[in-house]
């Protein structure tokens, strides 16, 4: 019970290292209006979908292998204790169907809280990096149709384009 114990409050204190930087980073920027774009390092949908397979997946290959094994530890520990009671079901059948639903359950929304975790994260880390590197800029080219004047020699009317460019 010991080494479990040891090794639970090391992965949380790990947890809280590695979190600081991300409780910045997840205030500063707004995530509603996100759009993957070409160039940003973490695709949210792959990352989402590698911590649905094994959760923590998707967060170690982000960079944030400490919460990845995290949640990596929570899925093994999960597996064992259903292993163990897969092991002795002499406990009683009602006991034993509920002890292992109660796992399942667990299990499933550990998979999930993964897969929802790995998505935040790579959302964030992209608005990061687009903001370090500066790599988003907005190009736009719109056209201009003035409006028609009685006064205007030959009757002209002013047609354009106008060419917005933000860094």
């Amino acid at each position: 019970m010991k080494p479990l114990t040891l090794i639970i409050a090391g992965l949380f204190i790990l947890n809280l290292m590695t979190n600081a930087q991300y409780r910045g980073n997840k205030t500063k920027y707004d995530l509603k209006g996100y759009h993957y774009q070409f160039g940003d390092p973490f695709n949210p949908g792959v990352m989402g979908f590698a911590s649905l397979i094994i959760p923590g997946l998707g967060q170690i290959l982000e960079g944030e292998t400490a919460r990845g094994l995290g949640f990596f530890g929570g899925f093994v520990g999960l597996n064992i204790i259903k292993y163990r009671i897969r092991m002795r079901p002499s406990i009683g059948s009602s006991n034993y169907a509920k002890s292992l639903n109660t796992v399942r359950y667990a299990l499933a929304g550990l998979h999930i809280w993964s897969l929802f975790d790995a998505i935040h994260f790579a959302k964030v880390n992209n608005m990061v990096f687009r903001d370090q590197n500066k790599t988003t800029f907005d190009l736009q080219l719109m056209p201009y149709l003035g409006s028609y004047d009685y006064y205007t020699p030959n009757n002209e009317v002013p047609v354009g384009l106008t060419l917005l460019i933000n860094f």
